[in-house]
């Protein structure tokens, strides 16, 4: 699929508007009240920068402070939108939703730009155990699944658990409601322990303490941490005794930061984890109902090069020769709001230009955009969950408003290839196949019939014509497709 007219992003040139009335902040300062466009300056930001933008500093006013999530969702769209190869934006989607953060949280959002560049965009097609630590290590991660406080004698087990039960075991390996003793988990007494307990949580989550933010608190002996909002470790805060994770002893004092990483390693060369998200992925990109034989060679893919450098592509790859064996007809997923505009965008050859006039609102209220999901587990996947009555309603009414050029973000030229002499029937026979691949006469026909319109009539109305085009890709099979390419990359 290729835009035939170019449309470029330019961060410099793509503008939010920010609008808010004077107050003050904390100390009493006044700030005044801001009604402008701004460009997406936060991209590739710093963490200094960005920490600026979190609760505990007093230098950005506060209503502007998810400034750098809005950044990061308008630069996901447009990335989208300008992708000749929309496969690895869809793959770009799949480990951003894997490795799920809240960025409406001030905190966790404020660190969202430098999260979407250097955790996922730089190792979603590398290897998963450097992606693990990166995430694990950002700032982003450590406020949002509180690690950030975690330390000796006051363990927080939150990024512990979710690193088992959501970016690596999965819940199926979760063993707690059949072994309470860790010596009775199937291969734990060899260090090979099939599935983990809560043991083994507790046991991680001391592992993790000391991985902390620079956030300029006091670590003890009248020393404060740098206000920098990189990640640090803090040896003062580490709980130095002995371990076992899974069977594996951990000995008492082994040196800075190797507690937590050599529970990265169990848990990212387990089977179970290869097994976990190897049927994720199989369910993302071919199927709701994932094939057990793909699961499992995916998952071998998985194990097999879980050294590689490009692990993660070679995965890729396998799903795509995988795919090519199956029918169309068994691998549908619905499709995001974001992949549907851009679809729309440019199947229509549309000279798209964001306009922040309610366009990002739309594509937010149509289904769940980036870093929106408040907990852990990541967006739903699945038709279920993005096509509910709710958001049908608002995934029909982003499409007619790009149709119809609501928010003024460009408008197609509807008789583009076939001229403006032809007749109804001609027309929309012409953009059935360019949306469908094929002609839909049950789709035109039901069109003509609401409409009382004459299929031998000529079309002569652009505006009249964009508007059926949009309530085409209306349909339900526009809405649903399996992005991935046709050869392996």
């Amino acid at each position: 699929m290729e835009n035939m007219t170019k449309i470029s992003f330019d961060p410099n040139k793509t503008f939010i508007k920010i609008k808010y009335k004077a107050g003050k902040f904390r100390d009493g300062r006044e700030y005044p009240a801001v009604d402008e466009k701004r460009p997406l300056s936060l991209l590739n930001a710093d963490l200094k920068t960005l920490f600026a933008y979190t609760s505990s500093n007093d230098s950005i006013p506060n209503p502007e402070r998810g400034r750098p999530r809005q950044e990061v969702v308008v630069s996901i769209l447009m990335r989208n939108v300008i992708s000749q190869k929309p496969w690895e934006e869809s793959w770009v989607s799949f480990w951003r939703d894997h490795f799920s953060i809240f960025a409406h949280d001030q905190n966790v959002g404020a660190f969202s730009p430098h999260w979407e560049e250097n955790v996922i965009r730089r190792h979603c097609w590398g290897n998963f155990r450097e992606m693990l630590e990166a995430a694990a290590s950002h700032p982003a991660m450590l406020y949002y699944l509180n690690n950030r406080s975690s330390r000796a004698g006051s363990a927080n087990e939150n990024f512990a658990r979710e690193l088992f039960e959501l970016h690596t075991f999965g819940k199926n390996a979760y063993l707690k409601d059949l072994y309470s003793d860790w010596k009775k988990v199937p291969g734990a007494i060899d260090g090979r322990a099939v599935g983990y307990i809560d043991e083994d949580v507790y046991e991680a989550a001391r592992a993790f303490t000391g991985w902390t933010v620079n956030d300029g608190s006091n670590i003890g002996n009248n020393k404060k941490l740098p206000e920098t909002g990189d990640f640090t470790y803090v040896e003062l805060r580490h709980d130095n005794y002995q371990k076992r994770v899974l069977g594996i002893e951990f000995p008492s004092y082994s040196g800075t930061m190797v507690d937590g990483r050599k529970v990265l390693d169990i848990c990212s060369f387990h089977t179970a984890t290869a097994h976990h998200i190897a049927t994720k992925l199989v369910k993302r990109f071919i199927n709701d109902n994932p094939p057990k034989k793909i699961i499992e060679s995916t998952a071998d893919v998985f194990l097999n090069h879980k050294n590689n450098s490009d692990q993660l592509k070679k995965i890729f790859n396998h799903l795509v020769q995988e795919a090519s064996l199956i029918p169309n007809s068994n691998k549908q997923k619905a499709i995001t709001p974001i992949r549907l505009a851009s679809k729309f965008i440019s199947l229509t050859n549309m000279p798209f230009i964001f306009n922040d006039q309610g366009f990002l609102g739309n594509i937010e209220g149509a289904g769940f955009s980036p870093y929106s999901w408040p907990s852990p587990d990541g967006i739903p996947d699945g038709m279920e969950a993005l096509l509910s009555t709710g958001f049908i309603k608002e995934r029909i009414a982003l499409i007619q408003g790009l149709a119809e050029n609501w928010w003024q973000t460009g408008e197609f030229d509807p008789f583009i290839d076939i001229g403006s002499s032809g007749s109804y029937e001609t027309l929309l026979s012409f953009w059935e196949k360019k949306l469908f691949g094929h002609e839909r006469p049950d789709l035109r026909n039901q069109l003509f019939k609401f409409w009382k319109i004459n299929p031998s009539d000529k079309a002569i109305n652009p505006r009249e014509i964009a508007k059926l085009i949009g309530l085409l890709a209306c349909s339900p099979s526009f809405q649903s497709e399996v992005v991935l390419p046709k050869n392996i990359i």
